[in-house]
């Protein structure tokens, strides 16, 4: 190699290396308005309305064309052109944000449509999803999105196999289709094989794959699905609908109560069994609660005053409370205080503090918990880069 082309390529690599040094690092004082946990990823809006991401980046969720597509990150990176972000929504390998406008971009994996851009190849830059408007709210999970329309009705894309998208086929789509046969939705949550929405009555409905009992009608069974809306049975004064990724569904109540259904495996019912329920069971000891998340096999809830309480699966930290060991019912996050939203991945816990910090815990193997490190973590720590 001569000494001019050496020189060259020397500069190219600086270079290089401080362009990625600008997307990683970001402000010591950010602060986040929301946060989300995908299976292997997390991201949380910024209360400037950009957007950070963390983990795994393979099929590019991390939404930074500088991260190799093959890596991870374990600290937050800014996502690419994004600056109006009201909400953002980590799935599988995928990731959307709710604009200020009511529209949609997401990036990552695009195998079943989940993108909604009317192509089949992933993105490692936000990409825009064709035909929503006026969307108010947003999920992502497993290998399709959905988004709440105003006036009260859904659109869904992507993955379709067992109904999931709740227009009546098992047809998959890469554009936004419109969920039949409900309205009045006030908010719509969807899993890796279904989706459930929480309408003005404070009654759910349910569709998609029903193996478990997850669709809460009663019914359960490997071959059992639905393509459209089912009524959640016995279940009235609910104030939020959760799916999670590992076949089950919780709903929260007036009374600050959760009620949970389907696959119970790990205990991530609540309700101090690891038997399924094909329709809602109470979780035990649960009061106070203002917020429900739902991973793989746990669940958390935010409660009044701030504090967090988990249950489920805890192999790799996942509960937060100092301990490798599982619970079925629920138990206190240590130390974690000023919480006002938690999110649960596939096997880590994030939560949004009243001031705008961070913290997560849980499995981190790919740098999901957002601290600089792979090393798992038993109880909150502190995400690199926020307050």
């Amino acid at each position: 190699m001569s000494s001019t082309r050496a020189v060259r390529v020397g500069l190219v690599t600086v270079l290089a290396g401080l362009m990625i040094t600008s997307c990683v690092t970001g402000s010591t004082s950010a602060t986040a308005s929301q946060v989300s946990a995908g299976t292997l990823q997390s991201c949380a809006v910024l209360s400037v309305g950009t957007v950070r991401c963390w983990g795994d980046n393979h099929g590019g969720d991390l939404g930074n064309p500088i991260v190799a597509v093959d890596g991870s990150s374990s600290i937050p990176v800014d996502v690419t052109g994004v600056t109006d972000a009201t909400q953002v929504s980590a799935g599988d390998r995928h990731t959307c944000a709710l604009l200020a406008g009511g529209t949609v971009k997401c990036w990552g994996s695009n195998g079943a449509g989940q993108l909604g851009n009317g192509r089949p190849f992933d993105s490692t830059a936000p990409v825009d999803v064709i035909g929503v408007t006026g969307a108010t709210a947003i999920s992502a999970s497993g290998l399709n999105t959905c988004a709440l329309i105003a006036g009260g009705t859904a659109k869904c894309w992507g993955s379709n196999d067992y109904g999931q998208l709740g227009n009546g086929t098992t047809t998959s789509g890469s554009t936004a289709v419109d969920v039949i046969g409900i309205t009045g939705i006030t908010q719509i949550s969807t899993g890796g094989d279904h989706t459930c929405a929480l309408l003005a009555n404070g009654t759910v409905t349910c569709w998609g794959f029903n193996n478990f009992g997850q669709l809460g009608d009663g019914n359960s069974g490997y071959g059992l699905f639905s393509t459209t809306p089912v009524v959640v049975t016995g279940l009235t004064g609910a104030t939020q609908v959760t799916v999670g990724d590992g076949l089950y569904t919780c709903a929260l109540v007036a009374s600050g109560g959760g009620r949970c259904w389907g696959r119970n495996d790990h205990g991530q019912l609540g309700n101090g069994t690891t038997s399924d329920s094909p329709t809602p069971v109470a979780v035990t000891g649960l009061s106070g609660a203002t917020h429900l998340a739902l991973g793989y096999s746990h669940t958390c809830a935010t409660i009044t005053g701030g504090t967090v309480e988990c249950w489920g699966a805890n192999d790799h930290g996942t509960l937060g409370d100092g301990t490798a060991t599982s619970s079925l019912t629920p138990v206190t996050v240590t130390g974690l205080s000023g919480a006002t939203q938690v999110t649960a991945g596939l096997d880590h816990t994030c939560a949004l503090l009243i001031t705008g910090g961070l913290r997560c815990w849980g499995a981190n193997w790919l740098g999901q918990v957002g601290d600089a490190t792979n090393t798992y973590r038993y109880a909150p720590v502190g995400v690199a880069g926020f307050a």
